[in-house]
């Protein structure tokens, strides 16, 4: 199995040991492309032995169902299907539940989008904030769906203690998105084998008037949306559209609303917003420790032309997603260090830290340590 075949010149080379199986080191190519091989896997060796080589399919690139002319206008191009189904899109982490073998043993792991293993960094503590889930969910549901589905599993790790463009109001929490094969086929929740797992929310199904139905759910996610502080909206992210086609395949699309849409479609000369460009720099903490704005643009022009892209953008909001990560960091810390519970004593807890943050942020602490409280 060539990587070059399957994923051209996208690709990096591994060797990690997976953290949820450590006596295991893993060696393999991973997919950089931006379509459905997006994050797939090749595996190549385990512990230095060669192995069969297996492709391990993952959380693919989702499309928008039109292009968009040179007038602005769009055109659709949703294929014939039985029914759509229609699941809200979270905004978190994405995290795909996997098989490997070593020819003899079969191991269950976890995956970030471009990285082979769930890992933690300063700015996102992953593999603990999974691991947490798994205490409360187990892992024994999570195999047993895999095994009666024959396929990998896409979950979502959401919530106001992993930030990104969309404010949560609960702490943590997962939702199990949808299943993949290793041939790639997509199956939709409904697909699944009535799993025992928190699943997103489907919000419901059609089976015409395709576009007027994707124009007015636009509008329905734009009255949802507000936007809070900077970098932040209060809301829906969006919909993923799963078209169930009549030749047996399963096709997803996405709708967002069409504040964050605009930004895509219609940024020309005036570059990217700069919500789209944090956004970005908060997933790329998922995939590196340390990105680069070299790898900020990189990401970004798996979606965007390059002349829109603006490099002094990328830098301030680089900065910027560094010094949220960083003050939360603090103020976390300075919360250790009182040794007192704000749900038990808020009132010395937050007198405590006021000495320790400006005014005009103690809001913001307040919300980060209620969200770990």
């Amino acid at each position: 199995m060539n990587p070059r075949e399957l994923f051209g010149k996208d690709y990096d080379i591994f060797i990690l040991k997976d953290p949820f199986n450590p006596h295991n080191e893993v060696e393999g190519y991973i997919s950089r492309k931006s379509n459905e091989y997006y994050g797939a896997l090749v595996i190549t060796a385990i512990n230095g032995r060669k192995v069969p080589e297996q492709l391990i399919m993952a959380t693919p690139k989702m499309h928008y169902p039109f292009d968009t002319r040179a007038d602005g206008s769009r055109n659709y191009a949703f294929p014939s299907a039985k029914e759509i189904e229609i699941y809200e899109k979270l905004d978190g982490t994405n995290i795909l539940a996997y098989f490997y073998t070593d020819g003899d043993n079969r191991y269950l792991t976890y995956k970030t989008r471009l990285r082979p293993f769930l890992s933690s960094s300063k700015f996102g503590d992953f593999e603990t904030m999974w691991r947490e889930m798994l205490e409360r969910q187990g892992e024994t549901e999570i195999k047993r769906e895999m095994i009666r589905s024959m396929c990998n599993l896409s979950f979502e790790l959401y919530g106001s203690r992993n930030p990104h463009l969309i404010v949560y109001n609960n702490a943590l929490d997962i939702a199990l998105l949808f299943g993949v094969t290793n041939t790639g086929r997509i199956l939709s929740p409904t697909n699944l084998k009535n799993p025992d797992l928190p699943i997103v929310s489907r919000m419901k199904i059609i089976n015409k008037d395709y576009v007027w139905n994707y124009e007015e759910t636009q509008h329905e996610l734009q009255a949802t949306l507000k936007q809070e502080e900077e970098g932040y909206y209060s809301g829906v992210e969006g919909t993923v559209w799963y078209l169930h086609t009549n030749d047996g395949r399963c096709l997803q699309y996405k709708c967002k609303p069409e504040t964050i849409e605009s930004i895509h479609f219609s940024a020309g000369a005036r570059g990217l917003s700069k919500n789209i460009v944090i956004a970005t720099c908060w997933n790329a903490f998922e995939n590196t420790d340390s990105p680069t704005p070299d790898f900020i643009k990189q990401l970004l022009l798996e979606e965007f032309k390059p002349e829109i892209i603006e490099d002094n953008l990328i830098d301030t909001c680089l900065n910027f997603v560094k010094s949220e990560a960083d003050f939360r960091n603090k103020v976390l810390e300075a919360y250790k260090d009182i040794g007192d519970n704000i749900l038990l004593n808020k009132r010395d807890v937050m007198r405590g830290l006021a000495s320790k943050f400006p005014r005009e942020r103690m809001g913001k602490v307040y919300s980060i340590i209620m969200s770990y409280a």
